[in-house]
């Protein structure tokens, strides 16, 4: 067994955020009375990375993400923002509900509990996550959950890693690896805290980084054949 402890990103890693996050816009603009759309979704999710990479950066705050990324989004598609904080709190509330697991994630999870220790580690809203891991039934295949939210600093920053290993207790950084879908937090943050890294890559997206990670996978089951 070449690792001992697994560290697991949430979001497009274990939980299909993607769906969760499109499920939890349109029920908040049908909500309001308000058509919905493809266009209305990417222009969200623009707005959301490009807010999300700046709170990884420590240039904003989680409350500010949280409102910028809508605030952002009223203005490119000309939507009054006299309701913006109502529709913002609204689809928190949906997306509370997104319970869409990953493909093989339950096996793959189940399979690996028995061998490894497994942690989360997540950028997240502490309610949306808690409430999505036990909604869909994963929440049992961990011990902990370290979220930026209660951590005090996000992914990919050297601080978050050294209090979730001081949580965790005597860690041999060797027999440690990180696995998610992003490059700007799980990956970076696995070569800031120094312990091997897995790209979970299912679209086959560009590594436009100069970032090199350990390994790249695209099918949860390859997990079993790394660890």
């Amino acid at each position: 067994m070449k690792y001992d402890i697994l560290l697991f990103d949430i979001d497009n890693t274990i939980l299909d955020f993607d769906k969760s996050e499109e499920q939890a816009l349109r029920l908040a603009f049908e909500d309001m009375g308000w058509g919905f759309s493809q266009e209305i979704l990417q222009t969200y999710r623009r707005n959301n990375i490009a807010q999300w990479q700046l709170f990884e950066l420590g240039k904003l705050s989680k409350d500010q993400v949280l409102l910028n990324r809508f605030v952002n989004t009223f203005t490119d598609l000309n939507i009054s923002l006299d309701r913006v904080q109502y529709v913002a709190d609204l689809y928190e509330e949906n997306l509370k509900q997104g319970f869409f697991v990953v493909p093989y994630a339950h096996e793959v999870l189940q399979q690996l509990q028995q061998s490894h220790r497994l942690y989360v580690v997540s950028n997240g809203v502490v309610a949306i996550q808690n409430s999505r891991m036990k909604g869909s039934g994963m929440e049992k295949y961990f011990i902990a959950r370290f979220v930026s939210e209660e951590v005090g600093y996000p992914k990919p920053q050297i601080q978050y890693f050294d209090y979730c290993f001081e949580h965790i207790g005597q860690v041999d950084k060797s027999k440690v690896l990180i696995v998610g879908d992003s490059l700007t937090s799980d990956m970076q943050g696995g070569f800031n805290a120094g312990i091997d890294t897995c790209w979970f890559n299912p679209k086959h997206l560009p590594n436009t980084s100069r970032l090199n990670p350990t390994y790249e996978i695209d099918d949860l089951r390859r997990l079993l054949d790394i660890v």
